[in-house]
């Protein structure tokens, strides 16, 4: 289920997220996530209501008269595309992974640092997991991306936070 703004998780990827300029841009041996996987379904949350996410931001908007409503739930899926996603394909290396999403949307991730779009994406790892944090004027977004069950189930936690929404959730695949 999705859950927002979880206290034990939002602490775990803080302490991750002020660890970015530590991360290891080397994958350790034997994290590889290329190949196709599906989503399944019962491990894993669902996808998070736009509607409700720009009716929240309606109702702030209304009482401040600041943010765009449109922008954050269209910004979430879009810049976040795993959170709607229920089939992956990736293709790893040694300096980056390219992802499909469900055949429509395409992203490449590259170790370290980079700005690309306005965005300023770290990418590396911290404890065996894949972390990707992302930030671009007030958003903020960290997907961590766990091997599970000997590298045939992949556990890829998302946390955004845009004008004042913030959305966790965990979608869980299997290598196909």
């Amino acid at each position: 289920m999705v859950r927002l703004a979880k206290a034990a998780f939002g602490i775990a990827l803080a302490a991750v997220g002020g660890a970015c300029a530590v991360l290891d841009v080397t994958p350790p041996a034997g994290f590889d996530l290329s190949g196709e996987w599906a989503l399944d379904a019962d491990a894993s949350d669902p996808t998070p209501d736009m509607q409700a996410i720009r009716r929240r931001a309606d109702r702030r908007f209304e009482r401040n008269k600041s943010g765009d409503a449109t922008a954050v739930a269209t910004f979430m899926l879009q810049d976040f595309p795993v959170l709607a996603a229920t089939r992956l394909i990736i293709e790893q290396n040694a300096d980056s992974m390219g992802v499909h999403y469900d055949e429509h949307t395409y992203r490449d991730v590259s170790w370290g640092e980079r700005e690309w779009d306005f965005w300023i994406i770290r990418a590396g790892w911290k404890d065996g997991t894949l972390v990707v944090s992302s930030s671009r004027g007030a958003t903020r977004g960290t997907e961590t991306y766990a091997l599970e069950a000997g590298g045939d189930r992949l556990r890829i936690r998302v946390r955004v936070e845009t004008d004042g929404e913030s959305l966790e959730a965990a979608r869980v695949y299997q290598r196909a």
